[in-house]
């Protein structure tokens, strides 16, 4: 590790992602930066550590972004600002994405419009939504797609997954399909898990046992 290691601090309006490569004949080391505004920019570690730089240019870059894609409102580019913000060491979801290495390919990184040639050729319309194929893996061509919002929700890493009929489903899902409580069925779920029983949809979708159920009157 880098002996003045900063991946993951926060300097104003800027985090730092990683470092540079060194520069032959650079004696500060430049560090990549994602700035609140969803912009990238390198930055020397001593204007960050002094104070000196805070955010990105970010009136001139989001000037010259309008004038080269004239997408910066669109659904597609906030999709793009999605993926980046949530590998992000200091997102929220950090512990989903970042802790468990999942990053983003230098050319979508540091180039939407590369991402949206990408999108375009890949059937991206308003109600898809980005999904990585493999979901140990990061960003990147041969690993994402867009499906509908529901598909990318059954491919999350904490979806609970049944087999049902013959087909693989995602247990809220297959709830919606048949009718039966989720909340119901994942408690049967995790019990079975607990016991390391097989997970049977015969005892998860079981009739609910009503006559369990006490009311409490009140006294008159």
């Amino acid at each position: 590790m880098y002996k003045y290691d900063i991946v993951g601090k926060r300097f104003g309006h800027l985090v730092v992602l990683r470092r540079c490569d060194p520069v032959p004949g650079e004696r500060n080391s430049k560090w990549l930066c994602q700035c609140d505004c969803g912009n990238l920019t390198k930055v020397a570690r001593c204007t960050l550590v002094s104070g000196h730089t805070k955010s990105c240019n970010a009136n001139i870059h989001r000037k010259g972004a309008n004038s080269t894609h004239k997408m910066s409102k669109t659904r597609l580019y906030q999709e793009w600002l999605s993926m980046k913000r949530r590998c992000r060491p200091d997102s929220q979801d950090a512990r989903t994405y970042y802790m468990r290495g999942i990053t983003i390919c230098d050319e979508w990184l540091l180039d939407f419009v590369a991402f949206k040639s990408w999108a375009i050729a890949n059937g991206y319309d308003d109600s898809l939504s980005l999904d990585r194929i493999d979901n140990n893996k990061g960003y990147s061509p041969d690993n994402c797609r867009w499906v509908p919002i529901a598909l990318q929700q059954s491919n999350r890493s904490n979806t609970v997954l049944v087999e049902y009929e013959g087909q693989q489903y995602c247990l809220r899902t297959l709830c919606e399909k048949i009718g039966f409580p989720y909340k119901t069925a994942h408690q049967r779920y995790m019990r079975l898990k607990r016991r390391g029983e097989a997970i049977d949809t015969s005892k998860l979708f079981a009739p609910i046992n009503t006559s369990k159920i006490t009311f409490k009157c009140r006294k008159n």
